[in-house]
């Protein structure tokens, strides 16, 4: 199953057409509008970029309301209404600022703002001559004026960006750039000129081409965005002619742009990132790509760009990565194969009144999917959510849905083994370990490859009521890679990946045959799929996977396994999700209506006499059941329990660090796990004593929905000093691939 290495387009991410823009067209208004929306926007909910979003505790556990409503609305006025009206909850789109003072208004509507991961941008064709000439696309890109944009366009509403990198990603290095574009520097530009041979025409008053040809520029916009689209190609237009460049902005419609290609100059449109990973860097601008993933290609060769690609796609650490993308954002900093005109503000409202529990997403803002799963009644229980779609949803078949409002709606229909947390961190789905082995750790495993074993929850159940297995996980991948030869573009991050196996019911492995920072990335959230519908024995099978059409075919399977199952629609009117009581995070014993249900606490107590473990339930389970504390395979107590608190004597631990596992069955079937590391370390550190003798302090973190770890200490200061002793021991004796990969390790 092992495919062969081929260009690669970047899955993770939406890239908006042309005439999709019009959804973010924030139209230019009077000046005197736009102060008042500059001072309203100080009264909206903002979070600037690399600060951190709160995350719910017990993150996981949901759904809290009864159902979902997806409403399509397609007229962004109508949406304004209804979400005042008390018609709608919430909106998924984005509001043009110039309802801001309209809606700020309102004691019961709350705004939400945060930085887009995304950008508008003028692409430029690198095969076209003279554009072809770096410095002449630098040129371009010293003259233009952001800031003008910013202010005559957007309304303030948008910040200046260089980098092809967003500036809510990690990756980014806007901050530390050399130089920037922001402003029109237009004397700078006409001097790049100058040395590259364009002269100017003393007949016309325009440049030439460095071979003496005329040239003309046309920067192209879509009809749909007269007034921001083209906006900015005039402003374009502008900073073209202060180089004595003539050139013109060209407005076409829908059906005109794609006629353009391959023969167009510039072009005005927007992208957008679903995470904040920069692996698409190595495919979007290598030289040797076989297509791009936007509606024009910049055409973009580099030999020194592409020098930088194998660091990116295949080292193991985060240094190594980030050199690379460092590197390789400045390259196309100084070359400009894409110019970035604005990184702007997306709004979105929501009501307070009837609702809480909303989560802030740094990728999927106020309307995603943690803020279906943890949004409940501000008292009582249950509850239908209605919210609004600006558009109908284009299929629920996984592999072809490409329009916002079916992303939107399958997010919560089916599970990964890992989803991203509000701050896109990896969070545990049905994953509930995992192990990263290479040839250092595992002789057996070829120099070279890596090796994932993920063990996956017990309790998860398909919709139609059979067990989730390791088998329908291994199935997953194996059914995305066979369907790659017909076509499915869902099998391109995965190239690297040789075999998906089932080690048991509840075991999975995974067999790359290279080592990359990136191998995580590229499997942990893919959606999982049933065998016993996909199968290719009389099923959907390999070559049905474009074909299926679930929901809008009612003869076609769907099966899922999400917080929501999806129960009815009325096509161009609504469409409904109902709570799933088979997911395996679903808040049995735990009541729905209960906002910011924390994590079972663990406590270590201890002295002279002994030491113990007690596990307290802040969930009001009093059903009791079994349980099991385990270090690794090796169990150390088990038995049964009949509700409250559980006490356990872990007093014989000898020297050293041990991390244990507590395993509770409720009799009721619902499961859950803790884990606490307990250090016995001896008096021969100075600064920490034997376990038995130590007056203990405990320090928690939550690692993810289920995992907690205790750490005993003596102090803030002493743990500090034990932590760094522990992790100079720990990068001694082995590769802590599980830190590296995700992103927790040195320099990180």
């Amino acid at each position: 199953m092992c495919l062969r290495k081929h260009q690669k387009e970047d899955s993770r991410r939406r890239v908006s057409s042309l005439s999709e823009e019009i959804a973010v067209d924030y139209r230019v208004v009077c000046a005197s509008i736009a102060c008042i929306l500059i001072v309203g926007m100080t009264m909206t909910d903002f979070v600037s970029a690399g600060e951190p979003y709160p995350v719910p505790s017990r993150l996981n556990v949901g759904p809290l309301v009864d159902e979902l409503e997806y409403r399509v609305i397609p007229f962004q006025d109508d949406r304004v209404l209804a979400i005042q009206a008390g018609e709608i909850e919430m909106d998924t789109s984005f509001f043009d600022p110039v309802h801001l003072p309209t809606l700020s208004d309102w004691m019961d509507v709350d705004i939400y703002s945060a930085l887009r991961n995304g950008y508008g941008h003028i692409t430029i064709n690198c095969a076209k001559y003279p554009l072809n000439i770096s410095g002449f696309r630098r040129a371009f890109a010293y003259a233009f004026d952001k800031t003008r944009v910013t202010v005559e366009i957007m309304n303030g509403f948008s910040q200046e960006h260089d980098s092809l990198v967003p500036y809510v990603s990690g990756w980014c290095i806007e901050d530390n750039l050399p130089y920037h574009y922001y402003t029109a520097q237009p004397e700078i530009g006409n001097e790049i000129l100058d040395n590259r041979g364009f002269v100017i025409d003393p007949d016309t008053g325009w440049r030439n081409a460095p071979d003496g040809s005329t040239l003309h520029v046309v920067i192209a916009y879509a009809s749909s965005s007269p007034e921001m689209a083209g906006g900015i190609a005039r402003i374009a237009a502008d900073a073209l002619h202060s180089l004595y460049v003539d050139a013109e902005a060209v407005v076409y419609g829908f059906d005109e742009y794609s006629r353009l290609r391959p023969d167009f100059d510039m072009v005005f449109y927007a992208t957008d990132f679903n995470s904040l990973d920069v692996e698409w860097l190595a495919y979007e601008y290598w030289s040797d790509r076989q297509f791009s993933v936007n509606d024009y290609d910049h055409e973009f060769r580099n030999d020194t760009f592409d020098a930088w690609r194998d660091q990116l796609l295949h080292s193991t650490t985060y240094e190594g990565v980030y050199e690379a993308s460092a590197n390789m954002q400045m390259i196309l900093h100084e070359n400009v194969p894409r110019l970035v005109v604005y990184e702007n503000t997306y709004m979105q409202t929501y009501r307070n009144d009837i609702y809480e529990g909303h989560v802030r997403d740094l990728c999927r803002y106020i309307t995603g999917p943690w803020t279906m799963r943890k949004v409940h009644r501000t008292s009582g229980e249950g509850g239908s959510v209605p919210i609004a779609v600006a558009q109908e949803p284009d299929s629920f078949n996984i592999f072809v849905a490409q329009s916002p409002p079916s992303q939107s709606i399958l997010d919560n229909l089916y599970s990964s083994l890992f989803r991203r947390d509000p701050n896109q961190h990896p969070v545990m789905d049905l994953a509930k370990n995992i192990e990263v082995r290479t040839h250092q750790e595992d002789a057996s495993i070829p120099d070279g490859h890596t090796r994932f074993i993920l063990e996956i929850v017990t309790n998860a159940t398909w919709s139609d009521g059979t067990p989730l297995t390791a088998q329908d996980v291994a199935f997953t991948f194996t059914y995305i890679l066979e369907s790659s030869h017909y076509g499915n573009p869902a099998a391109i991050p995965l190239t690297d990946l040789s075999q998906a196996v089932a080690i048991d019911s509840h075991t999975v492995r995974l067999d790359f045959i290279t080592e990359s920072y990136w191998h995580f990335e590229n499997f942990a959230y893919v959606k999982i799929i049933p065998k016993h519908v996909f199968n290719d024995t009389g099923e959907i099978g390999y070559q049905g996977w474009n074909l299926w059409n679930p929901i809008f075919d009612a003869d076609e399977p769907h099966v899922t396994c999400g917080p929501y199952v999806f129960s009815d629609y009325e096509p161009g009117e609504f469409y409904r999700l109902g709570k799933n009581p088979l997911y395996h995070y679903y808040p049995r014993s735990i009541p729905a209506q209960t906002p910011g249900v924390v994590e079972p606490t663990i406590e270590v107590q201890g002295g002279s006499t002994g030491v113990f473990i007690v596990w307290v339930s802040s969930s009001n389970h009093s059903l009791g059941g079994t349980y099991v504390l385990r270090e690794g395979t090796t169990i150390l107590a088990q038995g049964s329990w009949s509700g409250g608190s559980l006490q356990i004597d872990v007093s014989d631990l000898p020297l050293g660090e041990h991390e244990l596992t507590l395993d509770i069955t409720y009799l009721d079937g619902h499961e859950e796990s803790s884990q606490v590391i307990v250090a016995v370390q001896s008096s021969d550190h100075g600064w920490i004593s034997s376990i038995e003798n130590l007056p203990l302090a405990m320090g928690v973190a939550v690692i993810s929905a289920q995992v907690i770890v205790a750490v005993v200490i003596l102090s803030i200061r002493d743990y500090r000093r034990w932590k760094n002793w522990n992790l100079q021991r720990r990068q001694e004796d082995e590769r802590d691939w599980f830190a590296e990969i995700f992103g927790t390790g040195p320099g990180a």
